[in-house]
């Protein structure tokens, strides 16, 4: 104690506040970082995609009866075939389509007919190769949720075409996707 004496007056005082602070500080950062809180009854719940395409309006599902052009002239653009997709899910969905399979079997290849895809967002116009290489995102996505587009399709085959004969049937994929944000 008496080497404590030994400082000055004003070196004793310092210390000790400097002390007192440092008790003061580790208690105050003790209470601000022990604090808890909870969240109590939590849910998770996925939303719901569910896309569905019809050609009648009425009937809805994953799949329905398709175009079918028997009469296309080179040149000349098909009258429309008119289909809806509906989002009867609870969120937005970008739609893209695709048309797989193999056209090499073809009379009339895939590369000589265009399809005309509107769905009130804008043509898509690509020919069948085209669509068949990759999927293509309709004009308009994002489809909002518990909407429905009435879509039409198109025919054009090649002008320079002095062929006959026919696609291999093909099916259209329509694949809804959630709208990331």
């Amino acid at each position: 104690m008496r080497k404590l004496l030994k400082f000055s007056p004003l070196l004793r005082a310092v210390g000790v506040i400097g002390v007192v602070a440092g008790l003061v500080s580790a208690v105050t950062f003790a209470q601000l970082t022990s604090n808890t809180v909870t969240l109590t009854n939590n849910t998770l719940t996925s939303a719901t995609a569910a896309l569905q395409i019809s050609n009648d309006n009425s009937t809805y599902g994953s799949t329905a009866p398709g175009m079918s052009f028997t009469t296309l002239t080179p040149g000349v653009q098909s009258s429309a075939f008119t289909f809806f997709v509906k989002n009867n899910g609870d969120v937005p969905l970008n739609i893209t389509t695709h048309i797989p399979g193999d056209f090499t079997g073809s009379s009339i290849p895939a590369d000589q007919v265009t399809l005309t895809i509107n769905c009130g967002g804008g043509d898509l116009t690509k020919t069948i190769a085209d669509l068949n290489a990759s999927a293509w995102t309709i004009p308009g996505s994002p489809l909002a949720n518990a909407n429905t587009w009435t879509c039409t399709a198109k025919a054009l085959l090649n002008s320079s075409f002095s062929g006959s004969g026919s696609v291999t049937p093909f099916n259209m994929d329509f694949v809804g996707t959630q709208v990331t944000i």
